[in-house]
Order: structure tokens, then C-alpha cells, then sequence
């Protein structure tokens, strides 16, 4: 009896041990931190099971990756991230095992076909970019063989997305239907089952992805380089011509058209007289920063001399603009949903707003990234090292008793969200929803994913290389207790 009373008490503290914030430091690589906490071990959405294979800076197999994900939205978005810290790193022997783990995972589904049907699952070939150029000839991990692989992975991609451009698109009738023209024909549907939707998170799966195969010299079979452009184009410009508020100066998460098909019509605004017909209610974080970070990456590699990179350039300086309007004051962090303050209950809900991780991570990488890039006609910088600095701070933390053994995590993530029959997309579904779950305890991989390119770019333009920095570089002792959830 007294040692069945002992455990729990053990228990009990264990599960109530305060966690650690951490207070941030300038000399601090946290992209390193991370990686280096959670590259074996994180989650995807609730799954406890998606880290990756572990090995030494010689290429071993230390241990084998626990992932059930397969070729998934999640783990291909940390993999694409790891990359790019692997390219900045690639002389600091820290790197290696990054790189080698990442390459496990790549080279398992690298002669997979990838067939349209899901923007989110092809958004995980965007990691055979990274890897192909690690590989090839005259790079820091160059071998023939498995560039060649990777560049076919590409290739794959390639037909993947045409596969959905030709069945997962909207037609005609149905654009005629929806607004009296063919003014969304073509428009990439988010997922084949989510029909005549399209998402702002889709446009970071989708035309972000066909931006980077024609930079490489891929084009859809009918179209030629120009032409290919003007379709990646199309994906944002039909986006935006719903989606963006310029009222609010925020972007909806998504709009349908067929509002009032079953699939829509609990959440597509049934009004055909008004301009958000067929649009959603609410102004969801994630889903801003996928299409805020898409721009930035599409306008990277889009030939200037095109006549919708001023279109695209100009949305994305809107954006910039209103996003920055609502950055939270004290912590430099954006919330859950953007139009309501850290904190508020919106009428129907019975959860409060809160400072979400992986949107601020993304809008931080996204200001990051198109600072450097020069892309803004405004200076954001201050902006961008607020909210790194306050990313670090709001949700990077040491803990005990948590449900994994991983030194750090990342916290205050929305394990996912979307829009159906029975996900009405109101504030109380974000909020209050039981997919939307608030994770506060462990490590979810799109924050995980979106915390690397975020860090990864302030340290580019910050930090000046260190090859092989001590581990003290890497490591952030000061910390401050805050109590458990």
C-alpha cells in the first residue's frame, strides 16, 4: 500500500513539474537546439510517432526512425526544413547526422509515384530539392547515384501535380455556375475530396511546388515555361480575389465554388449577392502564413520580367502590412485567429484566443526570408526580430513529466484544422474544436517544421557562420519557471 502511494505521488509531481521558458539569447543557434531535441522524436498532430532514423556525423544507423507516417504533409515539411539548415551548415560536422537522417527518409519513397488528390501530401517532395543538391556532383554529400534518384523523385512530383491539375481542378460549368464567368477555371482544388475548394494553405503545397520544378527546368507537358508561370500565378490570383480582406487586410481561410453543395454549406457563406459568397467565416493563422511564406518563396524563383510577379509582389506586401498591424504588442507572437486579441473569448466560444506557434513561426520566416530576399517595399525588420525573438521566448521550453523525453519542445500549436460537413470553420471550431486541439505538452511537427526555417533564416542574416561552434553555441541555459497548463 505505501508503495502504491509512493508512485503516485511520483506520478503527480512528475506530471505537474513546471516547465522552463526560455529566456532568449542573441548567441544561441536554436535551429541546431531544435533539431538536435526533436529530429528523432516529435509528433504529427496527435501521432506520437513521426521522428526520423538516427545516425552519427559518419552516416551509422544509430537507430531506426519510430515514423508510421509514410510519405506525409508533416514529416516532409520538417525534412525540407532540416535541409536548409543542412545547407547552411553543411561544413560543421553537426550536420552530418541531420543530413543522414533526412536522406533515410528520402531515399524510402524516392521511387514512389506521386499522384495527384492531395496538395498537402505532395508538398513532401519539396525535400528533394534539398537533397538533390546536397548530392550532386562537387557538394558536400555528392553521390551520383542518389542525385539521379532524387532528381527522378522530381520528376514524379512534376506528374503528380499535373495528375491533380487535370482532376482536381475546377471546370467551366462549375466556375460559370459559381460566379456567371470562368474566372476560377482551373483553380486548384486543396484536396479530391474537398471539390471546388481551394485553400490559402494549398497554395504553399501546390504552386509553391511547381514554382520550384520550373526553376529547375520542369514544365507541365501542354505548357510552355511562361505559360507554366502564369498557371502558378493563377493558383494565388483566384486566391486572392476571395480570400483577401482589404477591409481587415487579412486573408479568409478558404472559399468553395459550389457554397452550397453538402460538403460547403455549412460553412460557405450562402449569400450570392455578396462578395464573400461562398468564402469561410474566420481568419485562421496557419493557413495566412502558408500563403504569406508561399509568395515568398514562388516570387524567389519567378523571372521578374513576368507580368504577375508585380501582381504577386503587391499581395504579398499587403500581407506584410496587415499582419504586422496584428502582431501582438508584448509578446511579438501572432494568435490562433488573427482578428481577435490574445486573450478574448469571441461571442460563441468558450475557449479564449490564444499566441499560436507554428503561424508565428511561419509569418516570422516568411518576413525573415523576404527581407533578405528584398521583396518588401517597407523595412519589416523589426518586425521579423520581434517575433523571433518572441517566438523563442513564448514557446520554446524545458520541461519534466512530459509524455516524451525530449529536452525541449515547442508549444501552443493548433494540431490541425480544416473545413467540412462538420467543421464550420466558425471561431468556436478553431477555438473550441476537438481536431483544432491547442497541444501544450509536446512537440508537433508543423511547428517544428516552421520554427527550423524560421531560425534557419535569422540566422543567415544575424549569425555568422561558426563551423563546428562548441556545444555551448547550441545550448540555452537561462530559463524562467512558469507553471503547467
Amino acid at each position: 500500500m505505501q508503495k502504491t502511494i509512493f508512485l503516485l505521488l511520483i506520478a503527480f509531481f512528475a506530471a505537474s513539474a513546471p516547465v522552463r521558458a526560455v529566456t532568449f539569447d542573441p548567441s544561441v543557434r536554436y535551429s541546431r537546439l531544435v533539431i538536435d531535441a526533436s529530429l528523432y522524436h516529435f509528433h504529427a498532430n496527435t501521432s506520437k510517432v513521426a521522428g526520423f532514423a538516427r545516425y552519427d556525423a559518419d552516416g551509422n544507423l544509430l537507430a531506426e526512425s519510430e515514423s508510421n507516417r509514410g510519405f506525409d504533409y508533416v514529416p516532409g515539411l520538417v525534412a525540407k526544413a532540416v535541409l536548409e539548415a543542412v545547407d547552411l551548415y553543411q561544413d560543421s560536422t553537426f550536420a552530418a547526422p541531420w543530413f543522414y537522417s533526412i536522406r533515410a527518409y528520402g531515399d524510402r519513397y524516392a521511387g514512389n509515384s506521386h499522384s495527384g488528390g492531395s496538395l498537402d501530401d505532395l508538398n513532401a517532395c519539396k525535400m528533394y530539392f534539398g537533397l538533390a543538391d546536397l548530392t550532386a556532383s562537387g557538394a558536400k554529400f555528392a553521390d551520383a547515384s542518389r542525385c539521379s534518384s532524387y532528381k527522378t523523385a522530381q520528376s514524379k512530383a512534376l506528374a503528380g501535380l499535373e495528375d491533380h491539375h487535370k482532376g482536381c481542378s475546377i471546370t467551366t460549368e462549375t466556375s460559370v455556375g459559381f460566379c456567371g464567368a470562368d474566372t476560377y477555371v482551373g483553380g486548384w482544388w486543396h484536396k479530391s475530396n474537398y471539390k471546388n475548394e481551394m485553400w490559402c494553405d494549398g497554395q504553399y503545397m501546390g504552386p509553391a511546388l511547381l514554382a520550384q520544378l520550373l526553376a529547375e527546368g520542369y514544365t507541365f507537358q501542354s505548357l510552355s515555361a511562361d505559360e507554366s508561370w502564369s498557371l502558378v500565378a493563377k493558383q494565388f490570383t483566384m486566391t486572392w480575389s476571395k480570400l483577401w480582406d482589404s477591409e481587415k487586410q487579412l486573408l479568409w481561410h478558404a472559399f468553395t465554388a459550389t457554397p452550397a453543395a453538402t460538403q460547403t454549406s455549412g460553412w460557405a457563406d450562402q449569400d450570392a449577392a455578396s462578395p464573400h459568397y461562398g468564402v469561410s467565416a474566420e481568419y485562421w493563422g496557419r493557413a495566412a502564413g502558408w500563403y504569406f511564406l508561399a509568395l515568398v518563396d514562388v516570387l524567389e524563383l519567378m523571372p521578374a520580367a513576368h507580368p504577375d510577379y508585380a501582381v504577386l509582389r503587391s499581395c504579398l506586401n499587403s500581407i506584410a502590412g496587415g499582419l504586422a498591424v496584428r502582431q501582438d504588442a508584448g509578446s511579438g507572437c501572432w494568435c490562433q485567429l488573427l482578428q481577435y486579441g490574445n486573450g478574448t473569448v469571441p461571442e460563441g466560444c468558450t475557449k479564449a484566443n490564444y499566441l499560436e506557434s507554428s503561424a508565428t513561426a511561419i509569418f516570422t520566416a516568411a518576413y525573415l526570408k523576404g527581407q533578405r530576399l528584398g521583396l518588401f517595399d517597407d523595412d519589416w525588420s523589426k518586425v521579423a526580430k520581434k517575433a523571433y525573438q518572441g517566438m523563442v521566448e513564448q514557446f520554446l521550453v524545458t520541461k519534466t513529466g512530459a509524455d516524451d523525453d525530449n529536452p525541449y519542445s515547442l508549444v501552443d500549436c493548433c494540431a490541425s484544422a480544416g473545413l467540412s460537413s462538420d467543421r464550420d470553420g466558425t471561431a468556436a471550431y478553431y477555438l473550441d474544436g476537438i481536431d483544432t486541439k491547442h497541444i501544450t505538452n509536446y512537440t508537433e511537427g508543423k511547428v517544428l517544421g516552421a520554427f527550423i526555417l524560421a531560425a534557419v533564416e535569422y540566422e543567415r542574416a544575424y549569425m555568422p557562420l561558426v563551423p563546428d561552434a562548441p556545444e555551448s553555441d547550441c545550448q540555452c541555459l537561462s530559463v524562467t519557471l512558469i507553471p503547467n497548463e
